[in-house]
């Protein structure tokens, strides 16, 4: 059938107007990577002091994007070499020393933890003489999060905790002994930091360095990230930490209540890192480039298989619009901080901000979900 010249006219306009149409809807990497920081730059100038994200995947290459103040008082603008605490981000590295020692044949994963803590510990903390690494590692011992205790978590909360007069023993005997109303059946997960402090003091039972120069030697150092440390104050680039312990709904600085708990809390805590090495040891670790093989398939052996929530140091989480993630974040009254893997995408994101969330008012959490969705829904969906 021939067609006559006005309709081919007109087919080829009705053509080019569907291109035109494609172009102005869909959105180049450039044109989202533009979005995210317009996002990041309306959070920071509502209730955010500052915040950085990392972005690596196929479709978008490496981007960091930075906004806001590393130092409000002195409008110091913040950067991405900036360093952070990332609060229980910390969790990951300390699991991943622990399997590293049960690599080197140092620990069993199904090790009684009572073999290696002294037996107060274990005749006092409810279940105890039953746990396993494995069950510390993964969250299922059942264990009160003594970092949640009421009394603790109050002064923690408005900044009143002195670390510097309480041993670790001494906030196991004040906020995890006896503790029963708390605690669940052994097997059954609850995110408990008390898991993680006990994972350090098996590891130092068993090094005579101590599981702190052991986790930087051999999980900071070794791997490259010169510009990580645990326990340790960064000498350089660290960020002011703020929060809104007194709910005014206006931040206030608590570096030093951040550095307090960063260089206090023991395995649950711990790690400071600019974002970009925090991205690359979790690249590293998913990878396969820190850990072997099968060491890793059992760190990513979730509690849920059909709901995955945690495995043994990894958070991961099936939900819209990304499918799936595995990584971890912390929180705490001066620092939020997010790090996942995206395994559908091939994605890297990361987003840390010297804003806490814990203690803060509703405007100030308002304020970082609201960002973080809208960066979500940008980078996966349209």
């Amino acid at each position: 059938m021939k067609l006559s010249k006005s309709k081919l006219v007109i087919m080829c306009l009705i053509a080019l107007s569907g291109i035109f149409i494609y172009s102005a809807t869909s959105q180049t990497p450039h044109q989202k990577l533009n979005k995210v920081q317009k996002y990041m730059d309306i959070a920071t100038a509502e209730k955010l002091a500052g915040v950085v994200i990392y972005i690596n995947s196929p479709k978008y290459g490496k981007w960091i994007g930075v906004s806001g103040y590393s130092d409000i008082e002195n409008k110091i603008l913040i950067k991405k070499e900036d360093i952070f605490s990332l609060a229980s981000i910390g969790k990951t590295y300390n699991a991943v020393a622990v399997l590293k020692l049960i690599e080197d044949g140092k620990l069993g994963l199904n090790d009684k933890i009572k073999k290696y803590l002294p037996q107060e510990i274990t005749d006092s903390i409810p279940n105890a003489k039953e746990v396993t690494i494995k069950h510390l590692l993964g969250h299922t011992s059942g264990f009160h999060n003594y970092n949640r205790h009421p009394v603790l978590n109050e002064l923690y909360l408005t900044g009143k905790l002195k670390l510097d007069t309480l041993s670790h023993m001494n906030a196991l005997r004040r906020y995890a002994y006896g503790v029963y109303p708390h605690t669940k059946p052994l097997g059954t997960y609850q995110y408990s930091s008390t898991n993680y402090l006990l994972l350090t003091m098996i590891m130092d039972s068993i090094l005579p360095e101590g599981h702190e120069a052991y986790l930087r030697k051999n999980i900071l150092t070794n791997n490259g990230f010169s510009n990580s440390y645990y326990k340790q104050t960064p000498p350089n680039n660290l960020v002011n930490h703020y929060g809104d312990i007194n709910k005014d709904n206006v931040i206030e600085n608590l570096s030093n209540e951040t550095v307090e708990t960063t260089n206090w809390y023991s395995g649950d805590d711990g790690i400071y890192a600019p974002i970009e090495e925090a991205a690359s040891f979790l690249q590293k670790l998913i990878k396969g480039e820190i850990l072997k093989e099968e060491t890793l398939e059992d760190m990513m052996t979730w509690n849920d298989a059909k709901n995955p929530d945690y495995g043994l140091g990894l958070m991961a989480d099936k939900g819209f619009p990304y499918k799936f993630l595995i990584g971890h974040s912390g929180r705490g009254i001066g620092i939020t901080t997010d790090l996942y893997y995206f395994p559908k995408q091939k994605m890297t994101i990361a987003i840390f901000c010297n804003t806490g969330l814990r203690s803060g008012t509703k405007d100030i959490s308002n304020a970082y979900y609201k960002m973080r969705k809208k960066i979500m829904m940008k980078l996966f969906l349209f």
